[in-house]
């Protein structure tokens, strides 16, 4: 009678052990079975919102707007901010002035680019190249019709793109992208770059496909200014 009680006993906590295991098991793949879900979700969310930035982009000619840059400089600890106006004509034409106290006007019309500094009336010709997003951020604008080609994406937050470049981009470290729901799909664009400096610019008073004629995107040499051909 004693021995078989102890069997009962045995195969009672035989079952509870085994139902404690089913009950870990099940939890452990309804677990997975969530979080490849999420991932599945969020791929699709990221799929989708890049789309859409993309498309909105190929559908614009050209844009101007203003701008408020706002520059951390992390030797100097300090922040810088700016402002100014910007036109963009696709495929390889841009200008954007600084209003004061900066007082600087860039010009790019395909490769060509110059920067003049009212201050000092000087301008400094170069070449336009993607190494030199980091010091001319706004120029980014135009690489944002096919993204997926130059960046790995993510979506850290439920309106934010954060793109990290598959080859070298100058110093650019991370971007992220502030998402909108209007005709301009980006609000705010932020740079982080390998030594620590953050540039942000926010984009306001956008307009779409204004009509900008292409005399905007010459340059022509003020009086007296000091010329510096960096380009040859």
């Amino acid at each position: 009678m004693g021995k078989e009680k102890a069997q009962r006993r045995k195969g009672t906590k035989a079952q509870s052990r085994f139902h404690i295991f089913f009950s870990v098991f099940i939890l452990f793949i309804i677990h997975c079975s969530l979080f490849i879900a999420v991932s599945v979700a969020s791929a699709a969310d990221v799929d989708g919102v890049v789309d859409r930035v993309q498309k909105k982009f190929a559908g614009i000619i050209d844009i101007k707007g203003t701008f408020v840059q706002k520059s951390y400089i992390k030797d100097i600890e300090q922040t810088q901010e700016y402002s100014g106006a910007f036109f963009i004509k696709k495929p390889s034409r841009m200008m954007w002035e600084y209003a004061a106290p900066r007082d600087e006007k860039v010009i790019i019309n395909n490769l060509d680019t110059w920067i003049y500094k009212k201050a000092r009336n000087q301008v400094i010709r170069t070449k336009f190249s993607k190494e030199s997003y980091s010091q001319v951020p706004i120029a980014l604008l135009v690489s944002l019709e096919n993204i997926r080609a130059d960046f790995d994406i993510t979506m850290p937050e439920k309106n934010a793109l954060q793109l990290k470049p598959k080859q070298r981009v100058g110093f650019i470290k991370t971007i992220v992208l502030e998402i909108t729901p209007g005709e301009m799909p980006v609000k705010m664009f932020t740079i982080f770059d390998t030594y620590g400096n953050i540039i942000m610019i926010e984009l306001r008073d956008v307009k779409i496909n204004p009509g900008l004629d292409d005399s905007l995107f010459i340059f022509k040499t003020p009086p007296g200014a000091e010329v510096f051909d960096l380009g040859q």
